[in-house]
């Protein structure tokens, strides 16, 4: 995880150690705002905060995915390759990625991750502007872009007017059109637009209950274009004049991307918990697994190139190792000395 003597001290979370003789209330079976303002809660009763677990999450999703994709850049520049469009989208969506965690932490500092009544009342709103919809907007355009990185390397791999290069156009078009429209409706949803994160404004709003479907249906899609795209590359692989082990190696390295669609499957179950009056408490597993979909999705478009930076490193490896046998070997067979002019000449 990163080292907090790099992150700017007022990103820094909070710290909130509860007392070992007491235990905070289960929100699953008991409305924690409403026991407190009855006053039915002992004084030294600790308030539950998730803020802490999800900042520590989010971060070591954000310093694992850096460390691939530096490694991936790495290797294409060390093989003199240079650097491709679906390099360059996979930097934009990982700066994307640094966005989110910075705005993450912001809202956790003002107290997301605790219920409602444990909030100052005025950081509400920009919890809500900065968090529910900056952040929102934020967090979807990097989770489609994470994916089209690899469907663009897809795209690049496959003969033109295969229908593996058609799938993968379908994909990619798909995806990025039903996403930028969920980040569109983040900002559009109310009338005025301010009435998004300030509910005492005067208008209107779309049915909670549309906007939430709707994104559970873009999460769910998100989780499905991942697997096609993890499972597209058998086909284009296993036409190749390799030995099966390492078209096994190659197709499972870029096969890593069902794993973030199984992240993205569990985020989405967990977008219901939009409409909760909770969400600050409740809404830090929506967090945490929205930041394990993007990290993930990040290292595994990264893992088939740093596969190739590895095997080459094993091979040198090997070739020296078996070089200095070779040489062990011969001079184990040379005499231990040579005979002497004198004793030639004696002869």
């Amino acid at each position: 995880m990163i080292s907090q003597n790099f992150i700017p001290q007022f990103l820094l979370p909070r710290h909130n150690t509860p007392s070992p003789s007491t235990k905070a209330p289960d929100p699953s079976s008991t409305e924690y705002c409403d026991l407190k303002a009855l006053g039915l809660l002992p004084p030294e009763y600790p308030s539950p905060d998730g803020g802490p677990t999800v900042s520590r999450t989010i971060w070591s999703f954000l310093a694992f995915s850096t460390v691939f994709l530096f490694l991936r850049i790495y290797c294409k520049k060390w093989r003199s390759r240079g650097l491709w469009w679906d390099d360059y989208v996979l930097i934009f969506s990982w700066l994307m990625f640094i966005a989110c965690a910075v705005i993450c932490q912001l809202v956790i500092n003002l107290g997301f991750g605790r219920y409602p009544c444990d909030i100052p009342p005025s950081h509400h709103p920009t919890i809500a502007f900065v968090g529910a919809t900056v952040g929102s907007c934020i967090t979807i355009l990097t989770i489609v872009w994470s994916k089209t990185s690899f469907a663009i390397t897809i795209l690049r791999l496959s003969p033109s007017g295969s229908v593996l290069r058609n799938i993968a156009w379908f994909v990619l078009v798909s995806m990025n059109t039903l996403m930028i429209v969920q980040a569109v409706v983040v900002w559009v949803k109310c009338n005025p637009i301010s009435k998004n994160w300030d509910l005492s404004n005067e208008g209107t709003c779309w049915d909670v209950h549309a906007t939430n479907y709707y994104g559970v249906f873009c999460g769910v899609y998100s989780g499905v274009c991942d697997i096609v795209l993890a499972l597209l590359p058998w086909r284009l692989v296993w036409g190749l004049q390799m030995r099966k082990k390492e078209k096994l190696g190659v197709v499972v390295g870029m096969s890593m991307g069902v794993v973030a669609g199984v992240w993205a499957f569990i985020k989405s179950s967990k977008l219901v918990l939009l409409g909760s009056k909770n969400f600050t408490y409740e809404g830090c597993l929506l967090l945490i697994w929205t930041s394990a979909e993007i990290g993930t999705t990040i290292m595994a478009s990264c893992i088939p190139v740093l596969r190739v930076l590895f095997k080459e490193l094993h091979d040198n490896h090997v070739e020296k190792q078996n070089s200095k046998e070779t040489a062990d070997s011969m001079n184990s067979q040379l005499p231990l000395s040579w005979p002497s002019s004198r004793a030639h000449s004696a002869v």
